[in-house]
């Protein structure tokens, strides 16, 4: 396959070349942090719950009624344990 970004730099503004999906955690940060996250499935749920990476612990932003396809402005530390959709790291 021709990869026409395989000599391009990743910067903050790049799309993510990795992803994967995230298990809510209040206490264990991503590794590495996220730039940002996107939401997969709604089905048990619509709210999410993150922390971004500047923000101290407990400093939490909560997402209500987010829509599949919906994707944070801020990188991403932790998905706290009140999120219920489905999340994927943008990552890379």
């Amino acid at each position: 396959m021709s990869d026409p970004f395989a000599l391009s730099q990743p910067t903050v503004d790049s799309l993510g070349s990795r992803g994967a999906v995230i298990v809510p955690s209040d206490d264990t940060d991503l590794d590495p942090v996220a730039k940002a996250v996107t939401v997969l499935d709604t089905t048990g749920g619509a709210d999410l719950v993150i922390l971004p990476k500047g923000n101290a612990d407990g400093k939490w932003l909560t997402y209500s009624g987010v829509s599949v396809g919906f994707t944070t402005v801020h990188a991403v530390r932790r998905v706290g344990v009140g999120t219920t959709c489905t999340v994927a790291s943008v990552d890379g």
